[in-house]
């Protein structure tokens, strides 16, 4: 039997996730006023420090809203670094702007994507929020490609779960055989 269609995931596969978060927590700091020089702090430290804390929180997402990840990580960050600022919730909602507004795909991703989109369906399975994930594969120009896109958020299960795979199976209409 050969493969009908292929289920990519988003983030580090089509995505840069690490490159995008970069770009929206600096851009983040630039948008709020906020210069990590002048609070002798370089970006490398402040990223360090700022991923330590998002891991820990983002494992809290199913009881926080992504704003209220964001600030938690910024609040502890800052204050870790002493940094004292009055504008968290700003910096939250830009991060969040950037971050949905903006892409680094991998390389040779839009060439790899045309070359299957002829002789495959192509679907995503990702974990996140529907806020963040279809709108960063807008602003990449890759969510054409597409017939399914399931995100953990709209459907309650995450990767590894089994239940995510066999959601965008019924919604793909195929058997695993079928799948790559």
């Amino acid at each position: 039997m050969s493969y009908k269609a292929i289920i990519f995931d988003l983030d580090n596969t089509l995505l840069n996730f690490e490159l995008c978060e970069r770009q929206a927590i600096l851009g983040a700091l630039e948008a709020c006023g906020i210069s990590l020089d002048l609070h002798g702090v370089n970006e490398t430290s402040f990223l360090r420090v700022y991923e330590t804390y998002n891991s820990k929180y983002w494992k809290q997402r199913e009881t926080f809203s992504p704003g209220e990840l964001i600030e938690m990580s910024y609040r502890s960050t800052l204050a870790q670094l002493d940094i004292q600022t009055d504008k968290i919730s700003h910096l939250s909602q830009n991060f969040w702007h950037i971050f949905n507004h903006s892409a680094v795909i991998e390389p040779d991703v839009n060439e790899v994507l045309a070359a299957l989109a002829g002789s495959y369906r192509l679907a995503v399975i990702t974990n996140g929020f529907v806020s963040a994930q279809i709108p960063r594969m807008q602003a990449a120009g890759i969510e054409h490609f597409f017939e399914e896109v399931v995100v953990s958020e709209a459907i309650g299960f995450a990767k590894p779960s089994p239940e995510i795979f066999h959601h965008a199976l019924s919604r793909l209409d195929l058997t695993p055989a079928q799948v790559l």
